[in-house]
C-alpha cells in the first residue's frame, strides 16, 4: 500500500493554517507533522511512497455538503439513482462527502433514494454519500418555497415509517409547529436521525420545545421561514440566540444578503454556522431551462427560479460558498473552511471526517488563495485534478492513484 505525503502546503488545523506535512495510507490519515522542505522529499521512490508538492496551496479536509438536490445536470428528484454520478463530479468543487437531499414528493421517491444508496457501484471513486437528507414532507404550507404543495403532509407515524439512521436516513427537516411534530422529532432523534427545523413559522416557544424534543439544527437559516420580529423572535430569533442550535446557510449572495450573512455569523460565532449549497441540476451548467421535481425552472446565470420568481435551489458550489463566507464576514481561512468541514461533520456525528487528524478518513482538498480547487482526494483516492495542476502533480498523483 502506498504511503502518501502532502508537503509544502498550509494545512487547516483548529487554530488556523500551519506549515505541516500530512501523510495518509490507504483511506486513512496516519500523520500530521512539522513540515519538511519539498526539495528534500523525493517525488516518488521504489519503496512504495509518494509525495505531493502542495507548495503555495491550502491543504484542507474535504468539504461536506449536508443539503444538495443535484448538480452538473443531475436532478436527484427526477432520478435518485444518479446519486453516484453526482458524487463522481462533486470533487470538482472540493466536496468529498454529502447528503443527497430529497424534497417533498411521493413517498416512493424517498424509498428510491434509500435503494440507490444501497446500490454502490463497484470501484466507485468520488464523494461519499453519508445518507439521505429528507427535506419534507412535514413542512408548513405557508413556507413551502419550491416544494410541491400537493406533497406536503401532516405529521404521522406512517410518514416516517422505515426512516432510521441504519436504513440510510441521516437528516430530516420538519416544521416544529405542526400537530404531533414534537412526538415525531423525539422518535426520529431516538432512531439516530439528525432533526432540523425548517420551512417553518414556529414561534420561539415552539422552537424551544422542539430543541428539548431533539432538534439540533436549522435548515437554510432565513429562507422559507417566518422573518425575524423583534417582539416575536420565532425560529430565526432562537436560531441566532441559542447555542444548542447550529444553523445551515446558503451563502451564494442571492438567498441571503451579505450583510445578513455577517449578522448571523456575528450572532452565532464560527462554531454555529455550517454551509450548504442547496444546489440543483443547474450547478456547474450553463444558463438555460431546467427542472426541479418536475417544476420548470430557469437559470439566468445568477439564480434559479420558477416562472413565478420563486427561488428553486442554488447554483453555488461549496468552494465558492466558502469564498463568499470569507468575503461577506471577514472571517479567516480556517473559520470559513471549518463551516464546510468540521462543523457539518459535527452536526451529523461524523467523527472521522472534517479534520486532518491522524485516524481520520483521507478526504483532502488542495485549494489556492482564490479558493479554486486544484485536486481532491476522496478516501485516499485521487478523484479530481484540475488542468492547471495536471502537469505539476502528474507524477506523484499517478502513483497515488
Amino acid at each position: 500500500m502506498t504511503a502518501v505525503s502532502i508537503v509544502g502546503g498550509r494545512c487547516l488545523t483548529t487554530s488556523g493554517l500551519e506549515a505541516l506535512t500530512l501523510t495518509f495510507e490507504g483511506d486513512t490519515i496516519t500523520a500530521l507533522n512539522p513540515a519538511d522542505s519539498v526539495a528534500s522529499a523525493p517525488q516518488k521512490d521504489p519503496e512504495g511512497t509518494a509525495t505531493i508538492d502542495a507548495s503555495g496551496l491550502v491543504v484542507s479536509p474535504g468539504l461536506i455538503d449536508l443539503q444538495i438536490n443535484g448538480g452538473y445536470g443531475h436532478d436527484l428528484q427526477d432520478d435518485p439513482g444518479v446519486v453516484w454520478e453526482l458524487g463522481r463530479k462533486l470533487p470538482r468543487s472540493g466536496v468529498t462527502s454529502f447528503l443527497p437531499t430529497i424534497i417533498s414528493g411521493p413517498r416512493s421517491l424517498n424509498r428510491a433514494m434509500l435503494e440507490a444508496l444501497r446500490a454502490r457501484p463497484t470501484g466507485y471513486c468520488g464523494a461519499e454519500p453519508l445518507g439521505a437528507h429528507f427535506e419534507g414532507p412535514m413542512l408548513n404550507t405557508g413556507h413551502v418555497g419550491v416544494h410541491p404543495p400537493e406533497h406536503l403532509t401532516g405529521v404521522g407515524a406512517d410518514v416516517i415509517n422505515g426512516w432510521h439512521r441504519s436504513t440510510g436516513v441521516t437528516m430530516v427537516t420538519i416544521a416544529p409547529e405542526l400537530a404531533n411534530a414534537l412526538d415525531a422529532i423525539g422518535e426520529l432523534h431516538r432512531r439516530g436521525i439528525v432533526v432540523a427545523a425548517g420551512h417553518s413559522a414556529a414561534t420561539a416557544d415552539e422552537t424551544l420545545a422542539a430543541i428539548t424534543a431533539g432538534v439540533s439544527t436549522v435548515t437554510h437559516l432565513f429562507n422559507a421561514m417566518a422573518p425575524l420580529g423583534h417582539r416575536r423572535p420565532n425560529l430565526v430569533g432562537v436560531a441566532l440566540a441559542d447555542s444548542r442550535l447550529t444553523a445551515t446557510m446558503i451563502v451564494d449572495g442571492v438567498h441571503v444578503a451579505p450583510i445578513a450573512v455577517a449578522a448571523a455569523w456575528n450572532a452565532k460565532g464560527p462554531d454555529g454556522i455550517a454551509l450548504v449549497t442547496d444546489a440543483v441540476a443547474a450547478m456547474g451548467q450553463p444558463p438555460g431551462a431546467y427542472r426541479l421535481a418536475g417544476t420548470p425552472t430557469v437559470f439566468d446565470g445568477a439564480s434559479v427560479r420558477t416562472a413565478d420568481g420563486v427561488l428553486a435551489g442554488s447554483v453555488v458550489s461549496m468552494n465558492h460558498a466558502v469564498a463568499n463566507l470569507a468575503e461577506f464576514t471577514g472571517c479567516g481561512w480556517h473559520e470559513a473552511l471549518a463551516a464546510a468541514t468540521s462543523i457539518p461533520a459535527g452536526i451529523i456525528g461524523e467523527t472521522r471526517r472534517g479534520r486532518l487528524d491522524p485516524g481520520s478518513i483521507a478526504d483532502v482538498v488542495l485549494l489556492d488563495d482564490d479558493y479554486r480547487v486544484h485536486a481532491t482526494i476522496c478516501g485516499g483516492q485521487v478523484s479530481y485534478v484540475d488542468d492547471a495542476a495536471q502537469q505539476r502533480l502528474r507524477g506523484s498523483l499517478a502513483k497515488v492513484s
